[in-house]
């Protein structure tokens, strides 16, 4: 966390200790400080305030955007009918925070439709075009993706839903805030999911963009917070931080940039190597998956693969880190068709601005000790 982001927050975990809600002095400066914090969100993104829902991060921000949007659209269409009214249009490549709330409303008759992906996780524009179907009430799609880092077309992807269905399109942006330029108005997404913690802020918050007008049943009944979309105590202090993070956010773009090209420069020189991720304009700065060739990974244990990085002092993950502790082969690189030797043996790697080119040559250190496994 940025030490500006924990500065910011701090007031507010001892004399501006006030609960949003509440109509006293104290809650009238929560309050301020919560809407204060909604405006550097929204004008980041190009929203308006009143389209931003805090929550508690990208997974509960797309559990809603998916459900709260395909119960609002069953209550005001298909009431008293089955669910098998209800079309998802998705990718098997999705964060398991897409996945799992789709899964969940297939068990209730939804009917999900997974597109397919190039070889490195992106999704075309008339492969969505292909699944939209009369019956779909939703498309989730991510920006980009948290394994990979491909690049989806989410813009164009926008353009055609718009102009054949009518379902309402959110998109996964949590792993491209502060990496790629988001207008949601030029995106024309109804909705979108950003995360505090992947721009250095606090863990445990994270907003939903939600277009005005669209229709979104909340999942947390019980209270009147954030215009009755998301009932709850305001967490003041995180979104204070959310939005600190935001304003340090911009320009280092570059430094991403001359990171990933530094790595794949001496990746092209070590041909035990091969890339999981695009070596192009395709696939962001901040994201690069590899594995080995086939012999190398034979005498690879995929179980203490991470470990060994981990004792060498390098954190980096073989999958998402909401699923990675469990050592499972990879959910993306298995969808792409990678086989389970790969999914299971492959690293990710992943930039932040403070990260510099000798924690790459530390890296690199450690990759030739694997190859000559000492």
């Amino acid at each position: 966390m940025l030490p500006e982001v924990r500065a910011a927050m701090e007031p507010y975990f001892a004399g501006e200790y006030g609960n949003a809600s509440s109509v006293h002095q104290l809650g009238r400066s929560a309050r301020t400080a919560i809407e204060e914090a909604r405006e550097t969100v929204a004008r980041v993104i190009g929203a308006e305030p009143r389209e931003i829902i805090f929550t508690s991060g990208g997974t509960e921000s797309n559990n809603t955007a998916i459900k709260g949007a395909l119960f609002a659209h069953y209550a005001e269409h298909f009431a008293g009918k089955i669910w098998q009214d209800m079309g998802i249009v998705s990718s098997e490549v999705e964060h398991d925070s897409v996945l799992g709330p789709i899964q969940w409303m297939s068990k209730i008759g939804a009917k999900p439709n997974f597109v397919k992906t190039d070889e490195f996780g992106g999704v075309s524009v008339e492969a969505v075009a292909e699944a939209l179907a009369p019956e779909t009430a939703i498309v989730s799609l991510m920006m980009v993706n948290n394994e990979t880092g491909a690049i989806s077309p989410i813009g164009p992807i926008s353009q055609m839903i718009r102009e054949r269905s009518h379902a309402v399109f959110h998109a996964d942006a949590v792993q491209s805030l502060g990496k790629l330029p988001i207008d949601v108005r030029e995106l024309g997404v109804d909705m979108l999911t950003l995360s505090a913690h992947k721009i250095h802020g606090p863990k445990g918050i994270g907003a939903l963009f939600v277009r005005s007008g669209v229709k979104l049943e909340q999942l947390h009944h019980g209270g009147s917070q954030e215009r009755n979309r998301r009932g709850g105590t305001e967490a003041v202090a995180l979104a204070v931080g959310f939005a600190e993070a935001v304003r340090h956010m911009q320009g280092h773009t570059h430094h991403f940039r001359s990171l990933r090209q530094y790595l794949l420069e001496r990746f092209a020189r070590i041909p035990e190597v091969l890339l999981n991720s695009a070596n192009d304009e395709h696939s962001v700065d901040t994201i690069v998956n590899f594995t080995f060739v086939p012999e190398v990974r034979a005498r690879l244990d995929a179980d203490t693969l991470i470990i060994r990085f981990d004792m060498e002092g390098i954190a980096v993950s073989n999958g998402a880190a909401c699923t990675s502790g469990s050592q499972q082969p990879s959910h993306v690189l298995l969808a792409l068709g990678k086989g389970s030797d790969v999914a299971s043996k492959s690293v990710r790697v992943s930039f932040s601005r403070f990260n510099t080119t000798a924690d790459i040559d530390r890296l690199l250190e450690v990759i030739g000790k694997v190859l000559s496994a000492e």
